[in-house]
């Protein structure tokens, strides 16, 4: 193991790492008891043995990763995946293309003459049309945002009409998106909340994030119910919330914007798709584009050690209260009005035809 770890060597136990990703999601992942059920217990059993006897046979990082990576792509959730190493990627990345390259992603590409911007920005599309471009809810867009939302106060409060571009907009976290949904509100707003899986590995990984000094207040108190809630409920799923829906409702409507449109493609996913959730219960939104990528119903992902320290798993402890009855994975959000991707100049036609709903 401490070569591995130390130079990189292209030696590691499979088989022990492969037992522990089983062990880890079996007890850990959200989602395992929605997916692993009686209908199909014996064919993941044997799906499960055969990546077993593969294991016992390879000792490099990059074939077992390859077993480890088939073993999570069985659950269908990008929340749930085994990462490697940065240390491992930069050494050896012309292994990580060709590994990659057995696990190719469905990225939605738009029509050529469509050049997406990559950073947070708001600009005036027409005399009466702000544009929103969001290419991302990471963390570090918060500030962005909020900063972009100040600057621009009176042209957006001037403007009947927003164009939110939220195409590629793979996620980060809901506090990113916070300020803007005001500006959207016209009616109350039904959020189900999210119910985490109570086990033993789950309140270790809480706990470590809990004793981090870098952890708000806020998120330590929380942190410190939820830890306490989960150790007296061990195997079963707990609803920090206490409810299982609840309603938000803001004291005001902005007068502007009077319509939004929102314009998405197959690339948006996890906390984008929780922003089309709240957004699309506004009267004055409208969804335009493709369907969403469809990653949300696990969440608030950890990362969990494994025996080769170039090898981390990452796995949702929490699944949303939609369950089982609206499930968005693998489907995704699908738009009010579709616009092929193929579709050029993507922005102005959302933009018109926005001005032309009554």
């Amino acid at each position: 193991m401490f070569s591995c770890s130390v130079s990189l060597a292209q030696n590691c136990n499979c088989k022990l790492n492969f037992e522990a990703v089983v062990s880890q999601v079996k007890s850990n992942y959200a989602g395992y008891n929605d997916k692993v059920n009686p209908k199909n217990k014996k064919s993941f059993n044997r799906f499960t043995n055969n990546l077993m006897q593969k294991a016992l046979n390879l000792n490099s990082i990059d074939s077992c990763y390859v077993v480890l990576k088939t073993f999570t792509n069985y659950f269908k959730d990008q929340h749930l995946r085994v990462q490697l190493g940065w240390r491992y990627r930069e050494k050896f990345p012309e292994k990580v293309i060709a590994i990659n390259k057995q696990f190719p992603k469905k990225i939605v590409t738009s029509a050529p003459a469509e050049k997406l911007i990559q950073f947070t920005s708001i600009s005036e599309l027409d005399a009466e049309t702000m544009l929103l471009r969001l290419p991302s809810f990471e963390w570090s867009e918060k500030k962005k945002l909020d900063s972009l939302l100040y600057t621009y106060q009176k042209q957006i409060k001037q403007k009947p009409y927003w164009v939110i571009d939220l195409r590629g907009n793979t996620g980060g976290t809901d506090y990113v998106f916070s300020a803007l949904l005001p500006f959207l509100y016209t009616n109350p707003v039904e959020i189900l909340p999210d119910e985490y899986w109570s086990s033993v590995g789950n309140i270790e990984i809480l706990t470590e994030n809990l004793a981090d000094e870098n952890t708000s207040a806020s998120s330590k108190e929380f942190l410190a119910k939820l830890i306490n809630l989960m150790e007296a409920n061990i195997g079963s799923f707990v609803n920090p919330s206490g409810k299982d829906s609840f309603t938000s409702k803001l004291d005001s409507v902005y007068p502007y914007p009077k319509k939004v449109g929102i314009l998405i493609d197959g690339n948006v996913a996890s906390s984008a798709e929780s922003f089309l959730l709240l957004a699309k219960q506004s009267k004055k939104v409208k969804i335009f584009g493709e369907n969403s990528a469809g990653v949300l119903d696990y969440a608030n992902t950890q990362f969990f050690d494994l025996p080769e320290p170039e090898f981390k798993l990452v796995a949702a402890i929490s699944r949303y209260k939609r369950l089982p009855n609206n499930p968005i994975d693998n489907i995704g959000i699908k738009p009010d009005v579709k616009i092929n991707n193929e579709q050029i100049n993507k922005v102005i036609v959302v933009a018109e035809k926005l001005k032309q709903i009554k």
